[in-house]
């Protein structure tokens, strides 16, 4: 007998990595985990001044949370909290990579530095962190989730995003690749590509009236997205409630590409 319909979208039990947990989007998208009964692995920069404030929020559902250091531009720090990670005895069943910044700049200002400081962290620090827990997985022969955050700018970039946008849809790129390479291995793989959302790393944007009101009348819903926006999809593509969808990116926008 197939379990009710609300146990398919239950995480007890369950042990979700995130990277960039302490950020605008990280904090509620690791709350809705805890509170769908997952017990969360935080990634966390070197003396993350956020990190009290997420480890509050997660004590407050009654979910626990482990946090190891890790920099997300470090190749060998991804490594290196990982392998703290299995020594610690810690199996995961979710790793969902939500880490990233952003440069406004236009394509002719662009300098080499600029391009290093984004797709190392957006796409470089993904690609290992999926290496790292799909390795571990597929050794011990375990099935897993991964949901790695890509965004609307990889389908339709604004102007002064080029890096953005690109290392976004490298990382829809690299979400079908691994699927494609995993999936018949029961590591599915998932992209969200959220719109227009009112965190600190668009705050400017935010600010910025004229600019502000263009995003929503852009969007169907009329608003800037929220980061709670983003919880009840998160938990979608950790729960078995998705075990037949893999290998997708999927858009929370409020409709702005559907205008």
């Amino acid at each position: 007998m197939a379990p009710p319909v609300l146990e398919l979208f239950s995480l007890k039990n369950k042990i979700a990595i995130v990277t960039g947990a302490t950020g605008g989007i990280g904090v509620d998208v690791s709350v809705g985990l805890a509170e769908a009964g997952a017990d969360i692995v935080s990634l966390e920069r070197p003396n993350d001044s956020l990190a009290p404030a997420l480890r509050q929020a997660i004590e407050a559902t009654g979910r626990s949370i482990r946090s190891f250091e890790c920099d997300i531009r470090n190749p060998k720090s991804i490594q290196d909290a990982f392998t703290a990670i299995w020594q610690a005895g810690i199996i995961p069943d979710i790793l969902v990579n939500i880490a990233g910044v952003t440069r406004h700049i236009s394509v002719e200002d662009t300098r080499v530095e600029d391009i290093s400081a984004v797709l190392d962290i957006n796409f470089r620090g993904t690609y290992l962190a999926i290496q790292e827990f799909g390795r571990e997985l597929l050794r011990l022969q375990r099935p897993g989730k991964i949901i790695n955050y890509a965004s609307f700018a990889a389908i339709l970039a604004q102007t002064n995003i080029s890096l953005y946008a690109s290392s976004k849809g490298a990382v829809r790129t690299l979400t079908t690749a691994v699927s494609n390479e995993w999936a018949g291995r029961g590591i599915t793989c998932n992209a969200i590509c959220p719109g227009f959302i009112h965190t600190g790393m668009c705050e400017d944007l935010f600010t910025n009236e004229e600019f502000s009101n263009k995003v929503k009348a852009r969007t169907s819903l009329g608003r800037w997205g929220e980061s709670e926006d983003l919880k009840g999809l998160t938990v979608f593509l950790a729960s078995p409630a998705s075990d037949f969808i893999t290998g997708e990116s999927i858009i929370i926008d409020g409709g702005i590409l559907g205008r």
